[in-house]
This record gives C-alpha cells, structure tokens and sequence, in this order.
C-alpha cells in the first residue's frame, strides 16, 4: 500500500485495515445502488481479489496494497473483511452476470410481456369455444374441457 509504505508495525497494519474498510463500505453504497435502479452502472467492481488490492482512490480513503497476505481468510486482522467481500460478490452476482432478466427490472418486463400474451391466449380460446358452441352445442370437447 504505498500510503502504509513506510510505516512500521500497528501503524501500517491500522491504515491498511482502515483502507480495506473503506474499500468494503464502497462496494456496499455500489451494491446497494445497484439493487435500487435494478442494474449495474458504471461504478468501479474489483471482481477479485487482486483487483481489490489494486483499487486506489485516494478521495474516498482507498489505497492499495501488495501483500497477499491481507486477502486470506486465515488472516485474524482482515479475515472478517475478507469474507465480507466474497458475501458481497455473492450478492452481486446477478447484476455482473446479469443478461437483464437477472435484475428486477427485466424481471417486471418479462411478466408484464407473459402476462399480456396470457390474456390474449385466455381470449383466443374464450373465442374458439364460442364459435365451437355454435357449430355444435354438444360437441364432446365442450363437456370435456371445462373451462372457467
């Protein structure tokens, strides 16, 4: 972390854990963006771990950092925030594999269009049994079937 550069001991180790926070808290106001217009925009999403310790903005608090060691789940300082971060992939996963029927908006879309394709199939058949009634008021499908 070039910020933590040259620090020593629990200064380095408090200003990369502060950075890590900082990275977790951002990616939570993105995901949370996300949820609410229903998909993904443009914001920044490291999609691995290396991509996580790469992100630098200054402005926001986020630097980077090189050791690997800050990622790993068995680390006692940052373990906690590591698995924050898969828990947050996770729940981010339809929005970065979303094809639009993954998000909420494309998911009100696609019901909408079956639902206007259901009631013009519930009319066309509403149509074919009337004109079967005519034809033939006993005819067997129309005992057959019942139909609401």
């Amino acid at each position: 972390m070039t910020r933590a550069k040259h620090l020593q001991g629990s200064d380095r180790t408090g200003v990369t854990k502060a950075s890590f926070t900082n990275k977790i808290a951002e990616m939570k106001r993105v995901l949370k963006s996300w949820e609410k217009r229903g998909k993904k925009d443009d914001s920044f999403w490291p999609d691995t771990l290396a991509g996580l310790a790469d992100w630098d903005d200054p402005e926001k608090g986020i630097y980077r950092w090189t050791s690997p060691n800050v990622t790993q789940r068995s680390n006692k300082t940052y373990g906690d925030l590591v698995t924050t971060y898969w828990e947050l992939q996770e729940d981010a996963l339809p929005f970065l594999n979303g094809d639009g029927l993954d998000t909420l908006q494309g998911a009100k879309n696609l019901n909408q269009a079956l639902s206007q394709q259901n009631s013009s199939l519930l009319w066309q058949v509403m149509e074919l049994r009337d004109a079967l009634s005519r034809v033939d008021a006993n005819n067997e499908v129309l005992n057959r079937l019942p139909f609401p």
